[in-house]
């Protein structure tokens, strides 16, 4: 009998569910406060955050759109990376939410997540969608951008995306001054709640659940303000009750500019759900990489985490993934794995290869590559300093260290999911791809799950490798390597820059005259500048 613990439930509710439910969303209220609040000059807070805030009122928001069936999961997901990505100065429009929807369902090969483009989502699809770097991808992008109940989610391209996420920040309503400040940071957070029509109030502008309440159906939504004096008189009393002090969040919906805030409504700070555990993760997104070329991802599973792998009741494990690096892309930049174990100690490790092509046991031929603290539930993003792997095949090794915690050490997993006794995801977990090391015994994750959970199906952990190219520079600034730099070079690197020619890695080494990594337009500028004597 396989070991399973109850999933959390789906999301999302349509507007028609709703409003078959009875009520309706009318249009007649005061408009939103149209004077724009930048965080230094609102008027702060005991805690330092101002009373009121609007990611709406600065821009850092696209147009609130209309959701396909239950797919406000991915509605929301994509209106908290287009706020992100805006917040963070990238001049990006609409993401597709129909390539998230599609590319989440099952698969030709009957993994995958088990679902069509009409079924309920999970919180915890997008997480794993945008930290495998599958997407989000510009609606203006896509040649043909439609609704096809046929498509397997293999099927749907991901060569389009130009941003992976690489930290994501799960929320709880337990620190309200960390959501604020995430949606100060970032532009807007995710985060759900019940929706049952009778808590909105008649103008559409107010929602209340009260705590304890029990029903409604999820729903998604991206939050992007907040506004501590919102009357708590505002909103619905059902039955009588009301929250017992002011104070709403802004909430950005997928229902279409259906009210009189062309469709954002205020939720108090005390619904019943919203950041709660009924709906979770509820989350930020904290860092990003363009996806221009000089860099690559290394990882063995694209889903993320749909799992706490927490079956191993010990203070301190070591969570490995062997990869199969690019040899194009030989040096590490970063390390990604998702974890669950807040202020547990980490360290980071290139483990080589023994001579049965498994993780090699013996810690001294380990190469530390970092170490930290984790500092929240989520997705973390570690820094390394360049290191230049020595094989193209070797394995990424994460000690989480928990002894200074009350919990113990777990780490994200791709494993299979039910819900009402169906599959909802299937992983496509192989030998070979994760170990899990105890006691100084190193096992393939596969054989553990077959001996300690009787599970044939397993799972992957989730860590990721951001890999970059990195060659040794002949003289900065010799992009045609005839021992000298003048206006040719130049010619040479916009001639590269437009396509007509492709670089030798020594000459791209040398083009990266600003060494920042990558080889752009201000390369160009930065040596002509130079040649001109000009500051640069």
């Amino acid at each position: 009998m396989m070991k399973r613990k109850a999933f959390k439930r789906a999301l999302c509710a349509s507007l028609a569910a709703v409003l078959a439910a009875g009520g309706s969303i009318g249009a007649s209220a005061a408009a939103l406060d149209s004077e724009p609040v930048a965080e230094d000059s609102a008027a702060a807070s005991s805690n330092g955050l101002p009373a009121f805030y609007s990611s709406r009122d600065l821009g850092y928001v696209t147009t609130v759109k209309s959701q396909f069936a239950n797919s406000c999961w991915a509605f929301a997901a994509m209106a908290t990376l287009e706020s992100f990505l805006l917040r963070h100065g990238e001049a990006v429009g609409d993401m597709s939410t129909t390539q998230l929807n599609m590319w989440a369902t099952e698969r030709s090969n009957g993994k995958g997540w088990i679902r069509d483009i009409a079924s309920y989502g999970y919180p915890s699809i997008a997480p794993g969608y945008l930290t495998s770097w599958q997407g989000g991808v510009l609606q203006a992008d896509l040649e043909n951008d439609t609704l096809d109940y046929d498509t397997p989610g293999d099927a749907v391209p991901i060569d389009l995306a130009r941003y992976g996420v690489t930290a994501v920040r799960y929320l709880t309503k337990s620190n309200p001054a960390d959501i604020k400040r995430a949606i100060i940071d970032n532009g807007g957070v995710y985060t759900s709640y019940a929706m049952a029509v009778n808590y909105l109030s008649d103008d559409g502008l107010s929602y209340y659940m009260p705590p304890g309440t029990v029903g409604g159906l999820g729903h998604s939504i991206e939050v992007v303000g907040w506004d501590n004096d919102y009357p708590r008189e505002s909103f619905n009393a059902v039955d009588g009750v009301l929250p017992d002090a002011d104070g709403a969040w802004l909430i950005k919906n997928s229902h279409g500019e259906n009210n009189a805030l062309g469709g954002y409504f205020w939720m108090s700070y005390e619904d019943a759900n919203v950041f709660g555990t009924r709906f979770n993760p509820s989350y930020s997104l904290e860092s990003y990489e363009r996806l221009d070329g000089s860099v690559k991802l290394i990882q063995n599973e694209i889903y993320g985490a749909t799992y706490e792998f927490d079956y191993v009741e010990q203070d301190s494990v070591t969570y490995m993934n062997r990869l199969h690096f690019d040899a194009d892309f030989n040096v590490i930049d970063k390390v990604m794995f998702k974890t669950d174990a807040v202020g547990a100690a980490y360290s980071i490790y290139y483990v080589p290869d023994s001579d049965s092509e498994t993780p090699d046991a013996d810690t001294a031929h380990w190469t530390q590559l970092g170490e930290g603290t984790v500092d929240y539930q989520g997705y973390i993003c570690a820094d390394i300093d360049d290191f230049a792997y020595p094989e193209n095949t070797g394995t990424i090794a994460v000690t989480i260290d928990a002894a200074s915690t009350d919990r113990y050490s777990t780490i994200g997993v791709g494993e299979w999911l039910t819900s009402q006794g169906n599959y909802v995801f299937l992983n496509e977990s192989e030998r070979g791809q994760s170990y899990i090391m105890t006691d100084g015994s190193v096992q393939d994750l596969m054989d553990w799950y077959l001996e300690n959970n009787n599970d044939s199906l397993g799972g992957t952990f989730v860590i990721k490798a951001v890999t970059k190219q990195h060659y040794p520079v002949s003289l900065l600034g010799d992009v045609d390597l005839d021992g000298k730099v003048n206006i040719n070079d130049v010619t040479e690197l916009q001639r590269h820059l437009a396509e007509y020619l492709t670089l030798t890695k020594t000459a791209l080494a040398n083009a990266d005259f600003n060494q920042d990594g990558k080889v752009t337009i201000d390369d160009a500028t930065s040596l002509q500048k130079m040649l001109a004597e000009l500051p640069y």
